[in-house]
């Protein structure tokens, strides 16, 4: 077991066969060369040269595929991670100098850095068992963060795409500015040039789902750049990939300002690329049908970002679309990732010539392609229809994805995503169960009057307190001889809703109210028992199933309701004479109950516990003397 929590992929790898073999390497020949030109391309969007990207789609693929859970993740750089990095570049500075402004070999120390750090949060959290993160994220805070991230890449491609020269402004809105103020200054051939490739690849794409249609447009394209010469036309070029192997690589010397400015940005990327990966490997073992374990796969992409960060890669996550491709081109296991990450190698031993051809603005029509294909809009249509609160949060991370820095808006929306969790969690569901209600059925057909069932449902926590009570109570002004409470929906409580339940029940003693609970969760139970509640109240007034607390509950106050005279037994002698049936409870609404102490509980439990038929003595049975009133007697509490 704990090998194969530290090793995943031998599971694999002692039962691989021949036919496993043949499918993973036709899965990997067909995304490996669609996942290259999309590294090239994310690369651009992170503003550094495209063999970064290429990098990162070898050994850190290799790494997060082993020790992942999923079978069929596909991780590497992906375009909203890429636009943090760039986001990074352009904003933070160390030893009072922009990063952006480094030369190359500085500058990509710090990414490589980022990388790294990135790479050893994830790696905690693994470790950590947080691999349900995910689950507090709210689903309109991810539909708004990739819809503002699909135009920011919009935005950010189309001085390429225009060819326009000069500084580009940072920002989604002056970027689109500088775009209208540059139509005059257009390069013709390098618009021709990405709308081509967005022509090129929309035509491929139609002949296969499966055609490498990105790599096909990218070498049409640069063969026709290359015949035409259009670097000498004012197009830029790739140019010339320095190695062809990745090069071993080291972050920045270490220095504690360095670690603090670069720490943000790295938590900023560790928490998008947890999200976008455990939802991808979430929805991918649904379709398939497998088991997945969210915190092994953080084990495994953050040894992914490692590697990325160790081998001049940019960092990376799961990717949905190579994910996906892996399984509908037949992938059997994790192996067939591992074969693209290896073979990702060779290809750019082969395409490596013919990409210093490449013109930028061809990889800034592959973005332009994909941003579009991010705005999901029956995914927004969902939120904005959903709820009032949801077309807010979707409102509030759109609007701060497209004005703040991306790692801003990132925290933004998680910060919203825990605040409505909270909320949530902090209001539980208390209801009251009017007659009709099919939870009433499962008790005796004719229920007493008086009887208040109230039915939580949530969580009781420190925090839900204020709100419990107040539902509670508001309901509590109602007449009421007894009270119900159903916690058969509520499957954790601490000290303080323990505490709150027991002031609830001591204000319902105060006003002669005796209360029953129902308890259908162990571990519920377990916490009012180590509280001391369950001693409170006795063995009499806990019932485990709704039906057992409503039982209990009418023969309790059809006892209140019968005279002394009318609820005793009439035997025919000491001697062992048949006895008597009881006489029907009278039918007359009687006055409230007292305060129900622990001697009267202890023998109304007794008395409505007690199976049909049964006679107990009379003055065992009598509340009290000539008295149709329960005993005042107050509990203390232990």
């Amino acid at each position: 077991m704990r090998a194969a929590r530290l090793f995943p992929f031998l599971e694999t790898i002692r039962n691989y066969s021949a036919q496993d073999f043949k499918a993973d390497m036709t899965a990997a020949l067909t995304v490996t060369p669609m996942a290259v030109p999309q590294a090239m391309a994310y690369a651009i969007i992170a503003g550094v040269h495209p063999q970064y990207g290429i990098y990162a789609c070898m050994l850190p693929v290799v790494l997060a595929a082993l020790w992942g859970s999923s079978r069929f993740m596909a991780a590497g750089p992906t375009n909203a991670i890429s636009m943090i990095i760039f986001s990074t570049l352009a904003t933070i500075s160390v030893g009072g100098e922009l990063i952006s402004t480094m030369p190359e070999e500085s500058r990509m120390s710090y990414i490589f850095g980022m990388a790294l750090l990135c790479g050893l949060i994830q790696l905690g959290m693994g470790l950590a068992r947080l691999g349900d993160l995910v689950n507090f994220i709210s689903h309109s805070v991810m539909v708004a963060f990739s819809t503002g991230a699909a135009l920011l890449i919009a935005a950010g491609q189309l001085y390429m795409a225009m060819g326009l020269t000069g500084p580009k402004p940072s920002g989604f809105f002056n970027q689109m500015f500088g775009a209208l103020h540059g139509l005059p200054f257009i390069n013709y051939w390098s618009l021709g040039i990405a709308v081509g490739t967005i022509v090129l690849t929309v035509f491929f794409k139609r002949l296969s789902p499966r055609f490498p249609a990105s790599l096909a447009a990218l070498g049409v394209i640069t063969l026709f750049a290359a015949l035409f010469s259009v670097d000498e036309r004012g197009v830029p070029l790739v140019g010339v990939i320095p190695s062809v192997v990745p090069p071993f690589s080291l972050p920045p010397s270490f220095d504690l300002d360095a670690v603090r400015d670069l720490f943000m940005p790295a938590l900023a990327i560790a928490l998008l690329g947890t999200v976008e990966s455990l939802a991808i490997g979430k929805q991918l073992a649904n379709i398939k049908g497998d088991v997945f374990d969210g915190s092994q796969e953080l084990i495994g992409q953050g040894l992914g970002n490692i590697a990325a960060g160790l081998t001049s890669g940019i960092p990376g996550c799961g990717s949905f679309t190579r994910s996906a491709l892996v399984v509908t081109s037949g992938g059997r296991t994790r192996m067939g990732t591992v074969f693209s990450g290896i073979l990702a190698l060779p290809l750019l031993f082969v395409l490596a010539p013919l990409i210093s051809w490449l013109p930028l603005p061809a990889l800034s029509g592959i973005l332009l392609l994909i941003s579009f294909k991010m705005i999901d809009i029956d995914a927004i249509r969902l939120c904005v229809v959903a709820t009032s609160v949801d077309r807010a949060v979707l409102l509030i991370t759109f609007l701060s994805t497209l004005l703040f820095d991306l790692e801003k808006a990132i925290f933004i929306g998680v910060l919203l995503s825990l605040t409505l969790f909270i909320y949530k969690t902090a209001h539980p569901r208390v209801n009251r169960l009017h007659k009709g209600d099919p939870l009433l059925r499962e008790g005796p057909a004719e229920l007493p009057q008086g009887i208040t069932v109230y039915m939580i449902e949530g969580t009781l926590f420190f925090g839900a307190i204020h709100e419990l009570e107040r539902l509670l109570y508001a309901e509590d002004s109602e007449p009421t001889r007894l009270v119900v409470l159903h916690l058969s929906r509520v499957f954790w409580i601490d000290a303080s809703g323990a505490h709150a339940l027991s002031q609830f029940i001591e204000r319902c003693y105060a006003r002669s109210l005796p209360v029953i609970l129902v308890v259908g969760s162990p571990s519920v139970r377990t916490i009012l028992r180590r509280t001391g509640l369950l001693d409170y109240l006795s063995n009499g007034f806990v019932a485990d199933t709704t039906g057992e607390g409503l039982r209990l509950a009418a023969a309790m106050l059809n006892r209140f309701a019968c005279s002394d005279a009318q609820c005793a037994t009439v035997g025919a002698d000491a001697a062992g004479a048949q006895p008597a049936q009881p006489v029907q409870p009278v039918q007359a609404t009687p006055p409230a109950p007292a305060s129900p102490g622990p001697d009267y509980m202890a023998q109304s439990a007794r008395v409505a516990l007690a199976p049909q038929g049964n006679v107990l003595p009379a003055e065992q049975t009598a509340p009290a003397e000539n008295s149709a009133e329960p005993p005042r007697v107050t509990k203390e509490r232990p």
